[in-house]
């Protein structure tokens, strides 16, 4: 079943269709996204509203980890961690969600975020809509500039839903242009399914 945030999203899309325009879907993956939060920049929950002592407590839960790899039986050297929240924790997860939580404010499509994915939609009337969907996905690069995370282009994925407006969008990484690949989803049978 789904839950009511997929059927208003479902919803929106519909809409667009029944009008007699398209939508473009891509979703999109941090790469190693848990593992990427910068301690320091955590900092910033006080803008959460946090108070001052619950600020200390996350900051004193993240300070000093250490981790090592073990290979066959045998283990590496102990190296502190200045990066990333614990995964397999409650905590891990919601200060991820905290850290990326001002996102939304550099795109201008619709966006949903959950845990480290997040997907970014607009409704395809003409070129200039394509157009404007790939420059929140340039914003959205230079936000993980700032932040210091990573996009997975190679896990990026773009679902065209009823539109015959040719578009295309890319990501920028390491100064290298990745193309984003296409789904091919039949999102019509999936809701005729549900409905």
């Amino acid at each position: 079943m789904f839950s009511k945030a997929e059927l208003i999203i479902m919803k929106q899309w519909t809409q667009a269709l029944d009008e007699g325009y398209g939508v473009d879907v891509i979703f999109l993956d941090y790469q190693k996204a848990f593992d990427s939060v910068p301690h320091k920049r955590l900092r910033e929950l006080k803008t959460f509203g946090l108070n001052e002592k619950l600020v200390a407590w996350i900051a004193e839960f993240l300070k000093d980890r250490k981790m090592r790899a073990r290979v066959n039986g045998s283990f590496s050297n102990w190296a502190e961690v200045f990066r990333g929240v614990p995964q397999g924790s409650v905590l891990g997860p919601l200060l991820f969600l905290l850290f990326v939580n001002d996102l939304p404010s550099v795109i201008n499509s619709h966006i949903r975020m959950f845990a480290d994915d997040a997907k970014i939609w607009r409704t395809i009337k003409d070129d200039t809509d394509s157009i404007r969907l790939q420059q929140d996905l340039d914003n959205m690069e230079s936000w993980c500039q700032e932040w210091l995370l990573k996009l997975n282009p190679s896990k990026c994925k773009v679902m065209y839903i009823g539109h015959r407006v040719k578009t295309g969008y890319h990501v920028w990484q390491a100064r290298r242009n990745f193309i984003i690949k296409f789904l091919i989803l039949r999102f019509i049978t999936l809701i005729k399914a549900y409905t």
